[in-house]
């Protein structure tokens, strides 16, 4: 059964389910033309991809900022760069790992 609650304009018109909650058959509202959201799956967020992307572009770029550095401060012209484009991209995949395998 369903009761009776004031609707926008007080007439009346809008019913609350049964279980006291939002009307029978109303969805959350949704703009026109866009599907609805859709949930997650397995425990993961939806952003976790974009993390992970991230985490990997942020570890290659901080060690190859540091062996660039290295390379200007000892006189090099490439040497420590790819060293640490090579160890960022590494840490970067450890981390992920971890954190991955952690939950």
């Amino acid at each position: 059964m369903s009761e009776r609650v004031p609707g926008p304009a007080g007439d009346g018109t809008r019913r609350r389910g049964s279980d006291g909650g939002p009307p029978e058959g109303a969805g959350t509202p949704r703009a026109p033309g866009r599907p609805p959201r859709q949930r997650a799956r397995g425990g993961q967020h939806p952003g976790e991809a974009w993390n992970i992307f991230g985490t990997l572009i942020a570890g290659m770029a901080f060690w190859g900022l540091v062996g660039f550095g290295a390379d200007r401060l000892f006189g090099f012209r490439a040497l420590f760069l790819p060293i640490g484009l090579s160890v960022g991209m590494a840490a970067a995949m450890y981390l992920v790992i971890y954190r991955l395998t952690r939950r």
